[in-house]
């Protein structure tokens, strides 16, 4: 029995050795793999002669194992060279823009399929364009200040437009709010019941004759659908006459305008990035789906987390239309724009792909004479791109230069890659010529 547990390798080390050996290259695999198997049974067998339990020589055998994944990867790095194929994947077009949509595939199932974001554009409540929002003006960091209930009962007192009102204090997923709050949204308490972007768990009554309770703010209904212009600036009117200032905003605007703000926006970069990249039409296109997966996957991405996690601070924040949080989704908008222009400026205008052959490389010693940079080629031979050193000194774009159509055939090799004829030697880019095996060593 001993000798069968000296000759035999713990089933654990075999699984991880298993393991490693996928990310060697397929070519030294099995090599790699017998070798690594001798120098474990040598380990394991070496220590349970001296003595050891099996469990310790096991245990030990699987450490060594799993430094064998590091050893596995140095592997796979000192053979990048055989990763061609993959490489050239990489750089398609077509790749980026399945890495996107898979992002956004994987988002979606996480979140249920945008729950949040599709609970945004419906309406909140019935006849949510009756119903507004009184609340005083966003203080430091985009907190709402509480407001005294007696300014609140002064606010619906001093206007001629408001007709019932209800008081409230939001803290985190707690709801604190007077009798009459459920009334005046006309909604009842469901157990998804969600208040201003919050999920609301719990809720409690407030006493409404309490003068010195602090809202959050206070919901109040229009006596009549008028003129909203015209209530908004009656609003401003008798806010300032008070001395107290009030924030009086439709509940459905209140929501949904961050979303509408950052749209547009969103759409004025978009155009600018699109004349900015005018060649052709197969580039737009391109720069159109990648730019719009690009700000969907930061868009929803924002709302799902913006809307489902509370903040509980001085009664509460509606992270929904919190000032900081709209300017990190405009900042995130604005990144990923940024990245994908200089992601399209590095790509050849004709094919799309990126380019990814340096051809010359400029020094830094004859910066009188000679801008230094490096200058790439398309593996398509359609052109090279030369991306300068000193961009954020002297602002130098990207040159691309358009190749002659008579190198055309020293790159035919790459354009028919991959083909069924070419397995057959139908090709002309199989012909043993200098110049076609030049240019695919480089």
């Amino acid at each position: 029995m001993r000798r069968r547990q000296v000759c035999r390798i713990p089933p654990l080390s075999r699984w991880i050795l298993r393991a490693a050996a996928w990310i060697v290259p397929r070519h030294y695999r099995a090599d790699w793999r017998r070798e690594r198997e001798r120098e474990i049974w040598h380990g394991f067998t070496g220590m349970m002669l001296e003595g050891a339990t099996v469990r310790r020589a096991s245990w030990r055998a699987a450490a060594f194992t799993l430094a064998l994944l590091v050893d596995a990867g140095s592997v796979r790095m000192d053979h990048l060279h055989e990763t061609a194929a993959a490489r050239a994947l990489l750089r398609n077009p077509f790749a980026c823009l399945a890495a996107l949509l898979a992002a956004l595939l994987a988002l979606a199932v996480y979140t249920g399929g945008f729950r949040h974001s599709r609970a945004a554009w419906r309406p909140m409540y019935p006849g949510s364009q009756q119903l507004v929002l009184l609340s005083r003006p966003l203080g430091v960091l985009g907190l709402e200040t509480a407001a005294n209930s007696a300014q609140v009962w002064t606010w619906v007192e001093s206007s001629k437009w408001f007709g019932d009102v209800a008081g409230f204090v939001l803290r985190g997923e707690t709801l604190e709010v007077t009798p009459n709050f459920f009334s005046v949204l006309h909604a009842g308490r469901t157990p998804d019941f969600r208040f201003l972007g919050h999920p609301v768990t719990e809720v409690k009554f407030l006493d409404p004759e309490q003068r010195s309770m602090g809202y959050s703010g206070a919901i109040a209904r229009l006596k009549r659908i008028g003129d909203r212009k015209a209530a908004e600036k009656h609003w401003g009117t008798f806010s300032i006459y008070d001395g107290s200032r009030v924030t009086a905003t439709f509940l459905e605007e209140r929501k949904r305008w961050p979303l509408y703000f950052a749209a547009g926006v969103s759409l004025l970069f978009l155009l600018m990035g699109l004349w900015r990249a005018g060649r052709a039409p197969r580039l737009l296109a391109f720069f159109t789906v990648k730019s719009l997966l690009l700000l969907c996957f930061v868009a929803a991405a924002w709302t799902e987390v913006a809307t489902a996690i509370p903040i509980p601070i001085t009664g509460g924040v509606n992270v929904g239309v919190a000032g900081p949080l709209v300017v990190l989704l405009l900042l995130g908008e604005v990144f990923v724009l940024r990245w994908s222009l200089e992601d399209q400026a590095e790509r050849c205008p004709v094919c799309c792909r990126q380019v990814s052959m340096p051809v010359a490389v400029g020094s830094r010693s004859s910066i009188v004479l000679d801008r230094p940079g490096v200058e790439f080629l398309c593996t398509r031979g359609h052109g090279t791109l030369r991306l300068s050193d000193l961009t954020a000194c002297t602002g130098e774009p990207k040159l691309w230069r358009p190749v002659s159509r008579s190198w055309q055939q020293f790159f035919e090799h790459e354009q028919t890659a991959g083909r069924p004829d070419t397995a057959a030697g139908g090709t002309k880019s199989d012909r043993p010529t200098s110049g076609s095996n030049n240019v695919g060593a480089n």
